[in-house]
């Protein structure tokens, strides 16, 4: 069943246009592998669902039966829809555990410090939790930006190339992650250019190119497609296929 439905979502930045008539669902509880040569216009994509910093031309995004087109960003991660940045966005200059208390939601009637640190434990910073973010490695600030975007108890994730600058055994730790993650019942969208990690972990697979979806079905038979390999290798590639 659909929990997430982008309908022919355009965006074009004046001559340029990013997205073109882009339509897919995400089901529940499942991880969608989002793929695509550079410029196919996945992570601007990503900024027209969540808003940040600017929201379609045209078309709708629907959230379990909330369209989302009327939001503000802020009220679109309260309905459930977060993500994380290509780059680390955590705030240097606070501490692991104020990253994620900065995050969580006023009200939830419980201890916050204690429910960050839970938050942290699943994500292995717990130890951590009290140093600056701008002092801990690459890989565990990766696992910071996704823990405060977890911190808004979303029911979609959105990582933007999650694995991106990570060794082969921090890839293969965050390919991990994300299963953990979408265990507990998170549809999950993931861009990536590691494609080993892109295959372990999604179920179905969109490919972007040129701002439109060009094909999308079971990983392994998307990547085989001829109009997949010409898009990533080019024509004199694929004629080599």
């Amino acid at each position: 069943m659909s929990l997430l439905t982008v309908s022919n979502v355009t965006k074009s930045f004046g001559a340029l246009r990013a997205l073109r008539g882009v339509s897919f669902d995400v089901h529940r509880g499942e991880v969608l592998g989002l793929a695509g040569p550079n410029g196919s216009g996945k992570s601007t994509l990503f900024n027209v669902l969540t808003k940040i910093p600017v929201g379609p031309d045209s078309g709708r995004v629907v959230l379990d039966g909330v369209d989302l087109s009327g939001l503000r960003p802020h009220q679109i991660v309260r309905q459930g829809l977060a993500r994380i940045f290509q780059t680390e966005t955590d705030f240097g200059a606070l501490t692991v555990i104020q990253n994620v208390l900065v995050a969580l939601p006023r009200g939830i009637g419980r201890d916050v410090r204690l429910y960050a640190l839970n938050l942290l434990e699943d994500f292995g910073l717990a130890d951590q939790a009290d140093r600056p973010a701008s002092e801990i490695g690459v890989f565990d600030r990766k696992k910071l930006m996704i823990a405060t975007a977890m911190a808004c108890a979303p029911r979609v994730l959105l990582l933007d190339e999650p694995a991106a600058g990570l060794s082969k055994p921090e890839v293969g730790a965050m390919a991990k992650l994300i299963k953990q993650i979408n265990r507990q019942d998170v549809a999950i969208v993931v861009i990536e250019h590691v494609m080993p990690l892109l295959l372990d972990v999604s179920e179905r697979l969109v490919v972007l190119d040129f701002g439109e979806v060009l094909a999308e079905g079971l990983p392994g038979e998307v990547v085989r497609d001829p109009k997949v390999i010409e898009a990533y290798l080019g024509s004199e590639a694929q004629a080599h296929a």
